[in-house]
């Protein structure tokens, strides 16, 4: 029995349609079709001519694209294609309906927009080849489109979704038969470079593929430039599975952007750290963030969390610490005796300062004295100064004793159980959070809340 729906066609090289069948016919809705460009959207059909002038005469090339249906949708098209050796100005093309065979279940491991590996598929593909292949090397790497909100926001959805598939082909071309891609996200991208084991060609690829970018998206209409950032690490030599893997990548990824976006960063232990140790020092930069980087931090949180895409709590109060130069920042459910999760900063011999993973007990958190101190939106902000010694002589006890001059701290109620969120500054950190920053880490710990079921 036929899984899926095949189509036999032939084209010259200015994709106009020489012979066709009544069946593809029936398919686009049309009684006739002179041109692919009619059924063909402009950046798949520029896709396909790129595809079809790489095939020499006599050979078979694939290529995916998407086609116009006959009830207005856009279908993705796998296509053999073949150029005749005695006429290589003909080109026959036998056009599998990908989206049938989806309907079937035969692909519902690909991405419905860009024709790519979905998150499932390509998580599943880069797990598989770690826990199979323990030995073998290979790059991972994971990319976001910078500022892609800025897209949606000026020119719409539209606009937008046309730059994520436009950034998926040239992901797709750049990698080649070096590996696989998918998209993991609303504009996330995951690369596994299966067949990429050393510094010089990833970064040849890698480069290439911003460099494609940067150069399509110069002068984006005028008035906005479109550029990705990429953070890529070795497997097995630095990271043990996948999970590790893809922390130690996420936090490139994090790196390449506060660097400024619009670059690449590999993961390489003398520059970097261990950012993968038990107690870890987190590999990024610890100067306090600026007003518009801490909004896309949040916005980009915000994305993560609610798309539930891998981004766990802990690298998270990482990001959070760093940005607002905070110097401690803990997570509590029920439990006050030992947070659930929790980072300090270290002061590192020649590095300036860094973050490690910490586990600390506030049980005075609970109490009733402390309890007073929280607002009707459930938010207490402490300084040890500004509290009356006698009613708060327990707690200005802890915070003298453990130098920790300024806290927020906000109540959770969590499918974990009721809980606080708690950011610190010590004493000998003379700056004070603003208005703005305190209303932001209200927002992460109401993120942390609403989601910390899924995580």
């Amino acid at each position: 029995m036929e899984q899926f729906k095949k189509y036999l066609i032939t084209v010259d090289k200015n994709m106009s349609v020489i012979s066709t069948e009544q069946s593809f016919l029936d398919y686009i809705g049309r009684s006739e079709v002179d041109n692919l460009d009619q059924v063909v959207p402009p950046q798949d059909l520029m896709q396909l001519r790129n595809a079809v002038f790489a095939i020499d005469p006599g050979t078979l090339g694939l290529s995916c694209f998407r086609i116009r249906t006959s009830n207005g949708r856009l279908n993705w098209i796998a296509a053999n294609v073949e150029k005749r050796l005695e006429h290589d100005e003909l080109i026959r093309m036998e056009l599998s309906d990908i989206q049938t065979l989806k309907a079937d279940g035969a692909l519902a491991q690909y991405d419905e927009m860009t024709g790519i590996f979905n998150k499932q598929a390509i998580k599943e593909y880069a797990r598989t080849l770690t826990e199979q292949y323990p030995r073998r090397s290979f790059y991972f790497c994971l990319m976001d489109i910078d500022h892609f909100k800025s897209v949606n926001d000026t020119f719409g959805h539209l606009c937008g979704d046309e730059v994520i598939i436009d950034v998926a082909h040239i992901i797709r071309d750049c990698v080649g038969t070096d590996g696989m891609v998918g998209r993991i996200g609303g504009d996330e991208f995951m690369l596994v470079l299966e067949k990429v084991d050393t510094k010089p060609r990833v970064r040849e690829v890698l480069a290439s593929i911003r460099e494609t970018v940067e150069e399509k998206y110069k002068n984006y209409k005028d008035s906005l430039n479109i550029t990705v950032s990429i953070g890529t690490a070795l497997y097995p030599d630095f990271a043990v599975d996948y999970d590790a893997l893809f922390k130690l990548t996420d936090k490139m990824l994090y790196l390449a952007k506060i660097k400024g976006r619009n670059r690449y960063i590999i993961y390489t232990p003398e520059i970097h750290g261990d950012v993968n140790a038990e107690v870890q020092v987190a590999a990024v930069s610890h100067k306090p963030a600026e007003g518009a980087t801490k909004l896309q931090l949040m916005l980009d949180l915000l994305t993560r969390f609610l798309h539930q895409t891998e981004l766990s709590i802990q690298l998270a109060l990482e990001r959070v610490t760093a940005a607002y130069d905070l110097d401690e920042l803990y997570v509590f459910y029920e439990n006050l005796e030992k947070s659930r999760y929790g980072v300090g900063r270290v002061d590192l011999e020649k590095d300036g300062s860094g973050l490690e993973v910490r586990a600390n007990a506030m049980p005075f958190l609970g109490t009733e004295a402390f309890g007073r101190l929280f607002d009707e939106n459930g938010v207490a902000i402490v300084n040890v100064f500004d509290l009356n010694k006698e009613t708060y002589a327990d707690i200005i006890e802890y915070m003298e004793k453990n130098e920790r001059r300024f806290m927020v701290v906000c109540r959770l109620k969590t499918k974990k159980g009721d809980g606080y969120i708690a950011y610190i500054n010590k004493r000998e950190n003379s700056r004070r959070l603003s208005e703005a920053d305190i209303l932001d880490l209200v927002y992460f710990a109401k993120m942390v809340e609403l989601t910390s079921g899924d995580r």
